[in-house]
């Protein structure tokens, strides 16, 4: 068998292009074939494994006990703390600060137990400068971390049996390569295999591996892609260029669940956890129109953004209107625009839209419509909105504004910030309060 290693696209015979993915000269011979094939004569016996569900039940160490990172953002992403013998795959863009947090998850725990980190991106006198830039006067004795710059995969398996960390941190996958596998570091091929290596050490002796995967600046995983099915938790760290801002999200997560997000700010020691993102979200909110603040759930929390908007008349211009949105889906907003236009009594067919969530983050939560429409209104008509209320409620087609099932956990949380009012659809099913406004549909808003 033959495999590119660009895509890892198997072929049983060799050529010079791949027909996959169009590159050249990137068809390998794939490894020995699997041991065991053949006569059944030729075949060692092997029991497998197996254990019944009653047995189970009698066993405690078969509960899962998570190991706690030190920060409580990065715990609540990975749904409680780190599983033992799990695989984390850590995806961000060069320079957005995945090496940091990963070496301060590996200090704070080395208090404790200790920890391996492998790196084969930088040498060991970068990380210890890196160290010295997150603790400036680092006490060395009270720290049990084992730090190393192997790149070969089979060899950081038999570090990782040998050490017996309480976790292990190899950064970056792509910086691997196995002896199994001819082709170079960074390729599919390489990544796949040192994967697998890393992902059976890790299960056998039940040590959690987190492993660091680069993007490039399109955003594609490239080579970590292959390995997203393998992993039992994939994290992606967002962050604009000149933004200090750090949002940790759950792309995929067998222990907990994907919609928990984790926000941190980048400062000279490090990455800071923000562990009130409404706060960060609603800093620069004033006494303007076009905008509103609205309300949406992020996982198990609440989290309130100030929603802006900005509508300018087109006069004699001509060529498609212009409908720009930063945080929310375009296509969500042209479609908020047209029933706003149809059933809100704002006409939109003449004036160029432009909708930002203040802070960076990205929205896909309907519930964030009311907002987005009342700024839109507010900027129309000039009219500035109160900053202690909240809109919170799904638009549909027809105009009508629709709840969803936190409705109570939204004005808890909005009294407990101090907002006076809270602006919800009728549907939405809560205890009778004073200051909730109801509204059946867009219109009257």
């Amino acid at each position: 068998m033959y495999y590119c290693t660009n895509c890892g696209s198997e072929f049983p015979k060799w050529s010079g292009k791949c027909p996959v993915c169009n590159q050249w000269d990137t068809i390998a011979e794939a490894p020995d074939a699997v041991k065991g094939k053949g006569n059944k004569s030729d075949r060692v016996a092997r029991v497998a494994s197996k254990v019944s569900l009653k047995e189970l039940s009698t066993q405690k160490t078969m509960k899962l006990e998570r190991l706690s990172s030190g920060f409580n953002e990065f715990d609540r992403v990975m749904g409680g703390g780190i599983v033992p013998g799990s695989i984390t795959l850590v995806a961000g863009e060069p320079g957005i600060g995945k090496s940091t947090i990963l070496l301060q998850i590996a200090l704070k725990l080395s208090l404790i137990g200790k920890v391996l980190y492998v790196s084969g991106e930088e040498s060991i006198a970068q990380i210890h400068s890196r160290v010295l830039r997150i603790d400036n006067k680092p006490s060395y004795s009270k720290y049990s971390l084992i730090l190393s710059d192997e790149t070969n995969a089979e060899s950081i398996a038999d570090l990782l049996d040998a050490e017996k960390p309480m976790l292990a941190i190899v950064d970056s996958i792509q910086s691997l390569e196995s002896e199994k596998v001819r082709s170079s570091a960074g390729s599919i091929g390489q990544v796949r295999v040192c994967g697998s290596v890393l992902t059976r050490a890790a299960k056998s002796l039940e040590i959690p591996v987190i492993l660091v995967g680069q993007i490039t600046k399109e955003g594609s995983i490239a080579g970590p892609k292959v390995l997203e099915h393998v992993v039992d938790t994939v994290l992606n760290f967002e962050g604009g260029e000149f933004n200090t801002f750090r949002v940790l999200r759950s792309a995929k997560n067998r222990f907990g669940s994907t919609n928990e997000i984790g926000v941190f700010e980048m400062v000279e020691s490090g990455l800071s956890e923000i562990e009130n993102p409404s706060k960060l979200f609603l800093e620069g909110e004033g006494n303007m129109s076009g905008s509103a603040i609205g309300a949406v759930m992020q996982g198990s929390r609440i989290v309130f953004v100030e929603v802006q908007a900005l509508v300018s008349e087109r006069g004699m211009e001509s060529g498609p209107l212009r409908r720009v949105a930063n945080g929310i889906k375009k296509p969500r907003l042209d479609m908020l625009c047209a029933v706003l236009s149809k059933r809100g009594r704002v006409f939109l067919g003449d004036k160029d839209v432009f909708v930002n969530v203040v802070g960076g983050i990205s929205i896909d939560n309907p519930t964030i419509d009311l907002a987005i429409c009342a700024a839109i209104k507010s900027a129309v008509e000039e009219k500035v909105l109160s900053n202690e209320v909240v809109y919170w409620g799904e638009v549909g087609l027809t105009g009508e504004v629709r709840g969803g099932f936190a409705s109570e956990m939204v004005l808890k949380e909005a009294k407990r910030l101090g907002y006076s009012q809270i602006v919800m659809p009728k549907s939405a099913k809560v205890k009778t309060a004073s200051n909730i406004r109801v509204l059946r549909d867009i219109s009257s808003l």
